[in-house]
């Protein structure tokens, strides 16, 4: 009985890393800039949970900071540019970091016992 009670909860541990993807997403701090351009310039950027969001910036020195998914933050036209900032911005609240690993609760680079007792934690009747 115990042996199928834990291959149950085992399903349910992965099917709950497949449904939720976007746990996985790498978030960046990312500098949109028109210092320089000569022209206004469109921007588009996906952020920590998966929106879409354009906006533009005229030229001549404009530069904001917004958190966005890797690879996905860039210059639909214009001559305007974006880059991810290395370090955290201080001035900026802080962007969504996670696991760098789906599944990997507890943030050593292994989806291992550990991180299934962290799913089990959470798991169970809720208390009011």
């Amino acid at each position: 009985m115990n042996i199928i009670r834990i291959i149950r909860l085992l399903g349910v541990f992965l099917v709950f890393c497949l449904i939720f993807p976007s746990l996985n997403a790498q978030c960046n701090q990312h500098v949109f800039s028109s210092v320089g351009a000569e022209k206004w310039t469109d921007f588009e950027y996906l952020d920590c949970e998966g929106n879409v969001h354009n906006f533009g910036l005229p030229a001549g020195g404009y530069t904001i900071i917004f958190c966005a998914d890797i690879g996905t933050a860039f210059a639909l036209n214009g001559d305007g540019f974006v880059y991810p900032l290395l370090t955290e911005h201080p001035s900026y609240a802080s962007c969504i970091q996670t696991p760098p690993c789906q599944g990997d609760f507890d943030g050593d680079g292994i989806v291992g016992a550990g991180d299934l007792l962290i799913f089990l934690s959470n798991y169970g009747i809720c208390e009011n």
